[in-house]
């Protein structure tokens, strides 16, 4: 991966159907892996099925953790009025179904389809303003742009599993991430564990058919190893396990 990269800054556009709103932009990620793992959610129908299956049917059959009943909770209490960065958006399902009232959203992705669709629904569903919401298309473990503000609150849903490498190498992206905090906010996030838990047939089936096309690295994925690369980083960590899910917030970077 290369140690820099240009940062272009591209003309917003107030189109409603399918506003071209990013901000800041840099080359495609040099990581094949990194890539392979993004590239999924660029097909329409997977963006279209998403929050049914991913979401819906997955999360509460596979996995054992249902999102109305834990995940979504858990990201409507770590998002803070004022500047909030959403990593990896997926289809913007939890922005969606929390009050954004004061909050002024970034979207960050490696993928320029995500940003769109993540974003034509917030403002669709009327939980942002066009022009008030900005899209960042870029490579998280790269540091974020200098011209990105400090954040009041960041989030990371179903992410980490996805990047490639142990949770080591997944976990140095809070050695940037934390100083792009505010000293009172907050980032959280949930994952999908291979590790010390107990997979259902169905979650083994998902876990292979992931780890096998790309779109999963987490076989050695655990929380132990989670909670240990977040206290590195933070002096106030929470974790909790739902089933296969990891579920984490952290605060009071340590810069």
């Amino acid at each position: 991966m290369a140690a820099t990269s240009t940062l272009t800054q591209r003309p917003m556009t107030t189109a409603t159907s399918a506003p071209k709103t990013t901000i800041y932009a840099e080359p495609p990620p040099s990581s094949e892996a990194t890539a392979r793992g993004a590239a999924i959610y660029s097909q329409f129908l997977l963006l279209k099925i998403y929050d049914w299956w991913v979401l819906g049917v997955v999360s509460t059959y596979a996995w054992a953790c249902s999102v109305p009943q834990y995940t979504l909770p858990w990201f409507r209490s770590n998002v803070r009025k004022g500047q909030h960065l959403d990593i990896g958006v997926g289809t913007g399902y939890y922005l969606a179904k929390t009050d954004l009232t004061g909050v002024q959203v970034t979207l960050a992705d490696l993928n320029q389809d995500t940003l769109d669709a993540t974003k034509n629904r917030l403002v669709s569903e009327g939980k942002v303003k066009a022009d008030e919401t900005r899209c960042l298309l870029h490579d998280i473990t790269r540091p974020l742009p200098a011209s990105c503000p400090k954040f009041n609150s960041m989030s990371l849903y179903y992410l980490l599993h996805c990047m490639p490498g142990p949770v080591p190498a997944k976990t140095a992206i809070f050695s940037h991430l934390k100083h792009n905090l505010t000293p009172d906010g907050v980032i959280s996030g949930a994952s999908i564990l291979g590790k010390d838990v107990q997979h259902n047939l169905f979650g083994r089936i998902i876990m292979a058919f992931g780890n096998r096309n790309g779109m999963f690295d987490n076989r050695a994925d655990n929380a132990a190893d989670f909670d240990e690369a977040l206290r590195e980083h933070f002096w106030d960590v929470e974790t909790q396990v739902r089933g296969a899910i990891f579920l984490w917030r952290a605060s009071k970077p340590k810069v």
